[in-house]
């Protein structure tokens, strides 16, 4: 997994705490797995397509939300910030982008924050407290952890502190790729 992107703003000991983390959720969703008589899909659709119990169903599919969340958050962030990116060919700036984020993930207590493209390539965002099926629903690009786990360790109770420096390092080139693999 590569987390070097996050290394400017989080230590290594709290990326290496947030890698056990993971890794204790993908345990579970694999003894979950093998306490069952068929393999559990990688996708939540069709986990709860599945003929299995109700409560084994809600607890794969939240493990798997869990799971491909915090791989998003590892993977949306770059060492190197691209600072006169295409940022979806100009119709945003990447500046705006980031004070709006800033702005509306400031009063919010605890979850995660995705961004994802509408069907035109435009940004929109998603901010959930629990799984609601944002990966049912939505094609998260980028994540953003937002549980107090992710920075209490290097901030304390600073949470707009975190913000600011994780926000620098959001890959936002991550969304100008996207646009472009969508409309070639």
């Amino acid at each position: 997994m590569n987390t070097k992107g996050m290394n400017m703003f989080l230590s290594e000991d709290n990326i290496k705490r947030h890698c056990e983390h993971l890794k204790t959720l993908k345990l579970r969703f694999s003894i979950l797995e093998k306490s069952l008589s068929q393999p559990l899909e990688n996708d939540i659709n069709q986990i709860l397509k599945m003929n299995i119990e109700r409560e084994v169903k809600s607890e794969a599919s939240e493990l798997l939300w869990k799971i491909k969340s915090h791989e998003l958050f590892f993977s949306s962030f770059s060492e190197k910030q691209v600072v006169n990116g295409k940022m979806l060919n100009g119709t945003i700036s990447k500046e705006k982008f980031l004070y709006d984020i800033f702005v509306e993930l400031s009063d919010k207590d605890y979850g995660f924050f995705y961004v994802c493209l509408n069907n035109r390539g435009q940004p929109y965002t998603v901010f959930t407290q629990r799984f609601d099926g944002a990966f049912l629903k939505y094609s998260p690009i980028l994540a953003l952890d937002l549980y107090e786990h992710t920075y209490f360790c290097d901030y304390g109770f600073d949470k707009k502190r975190f913000l600011k420096s994780a926000l620098t390092y959001l890959d936002l080139s991550l969304l100008d790729n996207s646009a472009e693999k969508m409309y070639n």
